[in-house]
């Protein structure tokens, strides 16, 4: 049997609705003041062992960086501005002019398996640009 069924009149459930919202605002504020401190605390033990080093578990996680638009959507506006396109390195050098951040250690890998993945854009083998199909 469901609740309901069970005797509940709709303004008890409401209540009940109400109070488990209510609830799960009031964890989801505790979680949020948590990881402020639990950050805070991260940097004054980085700002104690210095730069490049950690204490075992201690190491910061990267944060993912949150950019406006993506990156293949970056990439086809840049591609998008020029009929000629751009070589790898090149577009790598306009993408991040665009201020899209990346905390990937090889950014030119990334962008060139987004270049390798995304249909309307084609490589010129001859002059290496790779650019938008027409």
């Amino acid at each position: 049997m469901s609740r309901a069924q069970v005797g509940f009149s709709v303004a008890e459930l409401e209540k009940i609705l109400d109070e488990r919202k209510s609830q799960l605002q009031d964890l989801a504020k505790r979680r949020d003041q948590a990881q402020k401190e639990l950050d805070k605390i991260d940097t004054e033990i980085q700002d104690l062992v210095g730069p490049g080093g950690s204490i075992g578990k201690f190491r910061r996680r990267r944060r993912r960086v949150k950019n406006d638009m993506s990156l293949r959507a970056v990439v086809k506006e840049i591609l998008g501005k020029n009929k000629k396109g751009f070589t790898l390195a090149d577009l790598a050098d306009k993408v991040t002019e665009t201020g899209y951040k990346s905390n990937s250690r090889n950014f030119r890998n990334v962008l060139y398996q987004c270049l390798y993945n995304t249909e309307g854009i084609v490589h010129d083998d001859s002059s290496g640009c790779y650019r938008l199909e027409r």
